[in-house]
């Protein structure tokens, strides 16, 4: 869930990327969740903006390094910029079990991004093509695609979400935020992946039993935040 509280001062659509992701392909497998925080492709053969979620890297080298204490450094060819939050959930096609360009009847009418197969030049499908996505900027939301620093699933009230607290990445296989800003890692966050620059801020937080229902995903509850980026 990621739900606009206020009007957004802007939306940039674009398309997620191509993937070769096959441990789910074609089984309707998520890609990106919405609220996963997105990176922007740079490819000098592509006119057209392309996102990936925080955990899509060439390598584990390329997870680093965008650093709050140097905003205003260079860039290397590896570093990468927060760009913005997935407003849709994305995933493949159904083609492994149903007929290409299926779609489910719980599709219809959602806001899920079905991205549909691609071929290689013999014909057989090798990942998924790039699909449209609506990309978010700057506004108060509402997400439920949060984390904070736990242990099996319980979070200390010391680590719970309250306002005015500062969001980070974790760049790996969700793209949540964290309000964790240090590199650690706990049994399900690898906090060494963290992209140290904060990309929003909480306005409405939640209590540390909430914070842990939430991550244990038996009961969703939602924070309020102002996204930065």
């Amino acid at each position: 869930m990621f739900i606009p509280r206020h009007p957004v001062v802007e939306n940039q659509f674009c398309s997620y990327g191509s993937s070769t992701m096959t441990a789910a392909a074609g089984v309707g497998g998520v890609l990106s969740y919405a609220g996963s925080v997105l990176w922007l492709n740079e490819d000098s053969t592509n006119q057209e903006p392309v996102v990936y979620r925080y955990d899509t890297f060439a390598s584990l080298s390329d997870k680093t390094v965008w650093h709050s204490t140097d905003m205003t450094g260079s860039l290397s060819a590896t570093e990468k910029v927060p760009f913005g939050f997935a407003m849709q959930k994305v995933k493949t096609g159904y083609h492994q079990v149903h007929p290409t360009g299926f779609m489910m009847p719980g599709d219809l009418g959602s806001s899920d991004v079905v991205a549909q197969p691609s071929y290689s030049n013999v014909g057989v499908i090798n990942g998924t093509k790039p699909a449209p996505l609506g990309v978010a900027h700057m506004g108060i939301w509402d997400t439920v695609h949060y984390t904070c620093e736990h242990t099996v699933n319980v979070v200390a009230t010391a680590h719970a979400m309250w306002p005015g607290q500062y969001l980070y990445v974790v760049a790996n296989a969700s793209a949540k935020v964290t309000n964790h800003a240090t590199n650690a890692s706990d049994d399900s966050e690898n906090y060494e992946d963290l992209l140290d620059v904060a990309v929003a801020r909480v306005v409405k937080g939640a209590s540390a039993a909430k914070c842990s229902a939430n991550i244990a995903n038996t009961t969703l509850y939602p924070i309020r935040i102002k996204l930065m980026i």
